[in-house]
Formats: structure tokens, sequence, C-alpha cells
């Protein structure tokens, strides 16, 4: 509350001078201005993409780098050893230069395992079927345990020590065996789902390039129930498996449960759509999540509007501002904003998780 002492920034929350972050009692944390703004005031720049999935199916159309979309015509640049297209080879350039020479590696083994697979696991879908619970969850996470350690083992030339004290060399690890390798050939037979692996490759990426910037993550709303129902779940475990699998042997000891489920669980409620720029309701091309961008809350009537250009995020005041009001942008689509309070109320709950008490929502 105003004139009460505020608990710290949390790390990667957005700073100006126009405006200041607040602990509220009804939504976390929230944008509040510190004067009064303009209508057409640029007072934003959320440029801190983390994770970001352009889905499967649009990898041809949109820029791996830019997301630039040239209306459904396939890019000029085709990059097809990672599995990706850009618009330009200077965004070409840009992605590898961003990923590392350990990212290019990485998305070179994705794409060898994923090419030609990408809708064997199409039709499978739990349709009606509630989100795993916490407990669920965890048992999911759990049995992929004992398989994961032997891939481990088949994987790196120094193993990890064995207690039984068999099949020791003289370094005292474990020798791959046959049973390891049948470990590593299980995972890669298993179904993929080149989304989730997307979303699972470029998180860890992420964290290894940018090790001082993981506690923006971690700083973000969680959501203990992040998959939307079993088969997301599935895709997850496999996903987690399938890295192991094929991942060079440098990023392995990141590759874990807990930094996949600690990415779904701060992406779950803190993501943004990648559509095209023409129409913020036009076809959904992917998703992506901005830390910064985060902490600016949902209304039905936002008096904040966004724009993507590129990779970044522009916050620009719809109208004016007067000194102490939130700052609200909108998580609906185009389209979505046109729909009854009663539809817009269903959808914020199933994509958000949250009942919408905007002004606009509580005046009907």
């Amino acid at each position: 509350m105003e004139g009460e002492e505020q608990p710290p920034l949390p790390p990667g929350a957005p700073t100006s001078h126009l405006f200041e972050v607040r602990h509220t009692p009804h939504s976390g944390r929230a944008v509040f201005a510190t004067q009064d703004i303009p209508a057409d005031t640029l007072v934003f720049l959320g440029d801190d993409l983390t994770v970001d999935v352009v889905l499967r199916e649009y990898r041809r159309e949109v820029c791996g780098e830019c997301f630039g979309y040239d209306r459904g015509r396939d890019l000029c640049v085709r990059d097809n050893t990672v599995g990706f297209a850009f618009c330009s080879e200077e965004c070409r350039g840009q992605w590898r230069n961003r990923v590392g020479e350990l990212g290019v590696e990485t998305w070179t083994a994705v794409e060898k395992l994923v090419k030609g697979r990408s809708k064997e696991d199409a039709d499978m879908v739990d349709v009606g079927l509630p989100r795993p619970k916490t407990k669920e969850i965890r048992i999911a996470w759990e049995g992929t345990a004992d398989q994961a350690a032997l891939i481990r083992i088949a994987r790196s030339s120094v193993s990890s020590p064995d207690s039984s004290g068999e099949n020791k060399g003289e370094t005292g690890t474990v020798k791959p065996t046959k049973q390891h390798r049948k470990a590593v050939q299980k995972a890669l037979m298993q179904p993929v789902s080149p989304d989730v692996l997307t979303f699972c490759v470029n998180g860890v990426l992420w964290k290894y390039n940018n090790p001082a910037k993981w506690d923006h993550i971690l700083a973000l709303a969680k959501d203990n129930t992040p998959y939307h129902n079993y088969d997301d779940l599935r895709a997850f475990t496999r996903s987690y498996l399938h890295m192991l699998a094929v991942c060079p042997s440098a990023l392995l000891e990141h590759v874990t449960p807990e930094t996949l489920f600690l990415l779904s669980s701060r992406d779950s409620h803190n993501s943004f759509g990648i559509r095209s720029l023409e129409d913020d309701g036009s076809e959904f091309f992917g998703y992506g999540c901005w830390p910064s961008a985060s902490y600016f809350n949902h209304s039905c009537g936002p008096n904040v509007e966004k724009k993507r250009v590129g990779r970044v995020w522009h916050f620009r005041t719809g109208t004016k501002i007067k000194v102490g009001e939130e700052l609200c942008i909108t998580y609906l689509s185009g389209e979505e904003r046109k729909l009854s309070r009663n539809k817009r109320m269903k959808t914020l709950k199933g994509n958000w998780g949250f009942e919408c008490g905007c002004e606009r929502c509580e005046a009907l």
C-alpha cells in the first residue's frame, strides 16, 4: 500500500522514471505511474526474451531470430542443419551468435532427432481431462530417474561411481554396458513432441548462456501445476530423456528435471504470444517469456498498448495516465477483446489461471 515500505524490487523487474513496481494484496505485483503520463508515451521496452518457441509448422515462414513473417511465404534463408529459417543472413548470424557454438551443436543434434518425426504424436490428446496435480507431477518426474541415470552413464566418458562395486574400471567408475545403451535407444524410440522439445532446449541454452540472469526467471509468479493435461506432462518427461540422449555432453549437467519444471512453472502464466505484426488477433505462431514485461497486469480495458518489434515489446500509453494509477495491458488477442464478459473470463481463467476483476468486467 502507498506509504508503506515496499519489499526490494525483484530481479528482472522493469524500471523507469515514469513508474514503479509495487506489491499489491490482490495481484501480487503491479506497475504504477509515479507521475502523470501523457497518452501515446513510450513507457517501456521489454527486450529480455528468455525462452521462445516458434511452432514447428511455422518454422519455414517465421524468422527464428526476429520472428519476421512475410504473409505465409517461405523465408529466403534456410538453415536445415538446425531446423530454422531466417529473413536475412544478418538474422541468421545474430541467431548463431546468440545461441553460441554449443547452441548450434545442440540444435543440430535435436533437428536430426526431430526431422521426419514431428507429427507422430499429433493424435495424443487428453480432451477434457484436468491438469495433473502436484503429486502426479512429482511422481512423473521421479519416474524418469532410473532411465535418466542409465543414459547419463552411456553418454559419459567418465561415469558416476557405482556403489555396488560392479562393472568398475581402473578409475572406479561405471563402464557403459548394453543396459545403458538400451536406455538411450529406448528414449530415442519414444514419440517426439517438437514444440515441447523446443521450449526445453531454448530454456536450458538460455540458462547456460545467461547464468547470472537465472534469478530473473525464479522471481516470476509460479504455477505449481503448469501442465495443461497428462499428455503435456508426458511430453515434457519424454523431452527430458530425448535431450539427455542427444544433446552435447557439455550441456548435460544443465539438463535436469528441476530446471525443466522451473521453466514450465514460470512460463505458464508469464508468456506472450508471437503473432503477425499486422494484426494482434492473427494466426498464432508461438510464444515467449519476457520476464520484465510480465509485471504489467491485465485489464480487459487496458490503458497501455503493447506491440512487438522483432524480439522487443514496446509498451505505449493508450490514454493519459494519472500518478498512482496502475499501468495495465491486455492478455487477450484482438478477436478475444471483443468477446462477451463471460467468454473473456473463461478464456483468462483457462489460459492464465485468474478471474478478471478489471473495471470493464466489474461494470457489467
